[in-house]
């Protein structure tokens, strides 16, 4: 596992029981057996642009795998232990060089953009 791969896990609601399975990219560690992971959503449109302003548009999403544009929720950061992802979740693929380094930006400047909201 590397920053950038996407994996489809399932991911436990945070309020209350349940959850579903979802895309999910790696964005950091945490030790060696810590991941942390942001989800992938498609549904951008119809989202307040407070919400807007929190999703990283992944510019080439079909090199990594996915089936439609979609966007990386950097709100929604969980942490996983490694060998859970890589027994339990899919491998998708992986952003391009492109994009890691797009969502880097797009994490740092995050303050500013809610600033100009």
């Amino acid at each position: 596992m590397a920053s950038g791969d996407i994996y489809r896990i399932f991911v436990a609601y945070q309020d209350s029981e349940g959850g579903k399975e979802r895309y999910v990219v790696e964005v950091g560690r945490e030790g060696i057996e810590t991941v942390v992971l942001d989800s992938i959503t498609s549904q951008y449109h119809k989202k307040s642009r407070f919400i807007k302003a929190q999703y990283y548009p992944i510019q080439e999403w079909w090199q990594a795998g996915l089936q439609k544009p979609s966007y990386v929720d950097i709100k929604s950061s969980r942490r996983y232990r490694f060998e859970e992802v890589v027994k339990y979740g899919r491998f998708i693929g992986q952003l391009t060089l492109r994009d890691v380094q797009g969502l880097a930006a797009f994490i740092r400047s995050y303050k500013t953009r809610l600033q100009q909201l």
